[in-house]
């Protein structure tokens, strides 16, 4: 094929084929290049969501059919190789949304099949939202420490006589196993401490903290570990030990009951603390 002729003021320009074939060729890679750009395979970076979609296929695809017993959370996360805490973490967003149920004493259970995508994405969406637990319980150990050593220097008797009001309604609820009044009377409790400091930094530092763990999927891992009678009276009891010392303005010994009362949060939370390191 010969060149083109174009016209132009002074006369004709000869341009070869081929000059007008690569812009198209270049055309034709720049809109491929974009459409790869914009539907880049998605990548799961959360391991909880990970081990949510790896429950979710096996669900779906009858690997686990309804009214079969899920495996304990330590073969879960020795077969994905992740730890308990990011298994509790699935699991929990999988029983809010209705697809397994625990059983006290006897495990969990698939309780409806997934056969719809929605669902899967309000589980997935859930994970994907959430803040790692663990780096919520170490910022709060650090910050509620000395949030409480400060409280007990600023501490007024309209402070104390608060606490010992929440301390009493969170009592109450826990014996009335009322989960929503007792989870709302430990998060005022907490937020209590640390208005009594007077200090707005350290409030606008934990109030965000806090609030974390009054979400759903938090909810969820509260009510299915932490709400237990067990737990329940250590909970009472480790803040008693920082209302007594917030009292006697003891402010060594008030850090420290925060600190260790956070700290055993944490490992109920965790089931096991030699396994944070696994995930």
């Amino acid at each position: 094929m010969g060149p083109l002729l174009l016209a132009n003021e002074v006369g004709f320009v000869v341009i070869p084929w081929i000059q007008l074939v690569r812009p198209l060729d270049n055309l034709i890679f720049l809109l491929y290049s974009f459409f790869a750009m914009v539907f880049k395979k998605i990548e799961t970076t959360r391991k909880s969501t990970y081990a949510a979609e790896q429950l979710l296929s096996a669900i779906r695809e009858g690997t686990f059919k309804v009214g079969d017993q899920i495996p304990p959370e330590r073969e879960l996360a020795e077969r994905m190789g992740i730890s308990r805490p990011l298994v509790r973490e699935a699991l929990s967003a999988l029983q809010i949304a209705g697809i397994i149920e625990s059983r006290a004493g006897d495990g969990t259970y698939v309780k409806r099949s997934v056969a719809d995508a929605e669902i899967e994405n309000q589980v997935l969406a859930m994970l994907d939202g959430e803040e790692d637990p663990l780096l919520v319980f170490e910022a709060r150990i650090v910050l509620e420490e000395g949030a409480t050593r400060v409280a007990v220097v600023h501490a007024l008797k309209e402070d104390i006589d608060t606490l010992e009001r929440i301390l009493g309604q969170e009592s109450a609820a826990a014996e009335e196993a009322e989960y929503g009044r007792y989870v709302m009377a430990d998060r005022e409790f907490h937020l209590a401490v640390v208005a009594s400091s007077r200090n707005p930094f350290l409030e606008a530092a934990i109030h965000p903290l806090v609030d974390v763990m009054g979400r759903k999927l938090w909810g969820g891992i509260d009510q299915l570990y932490l709400f237990k009678p067990q737990g329940i009276s250590q909970t009472l009891e480790e803040h008693r030990r920082v209302l007594e010392a917030i009292k006697k303005k003891d402010a060594d010994g008030a850090g420290k009951a925060m600190r260790q009362h956070l700290e055993n949060a944490r490992d109920r939370f965790l089931g096991d603390r030699r396994e944070v390191s696994a995930g």
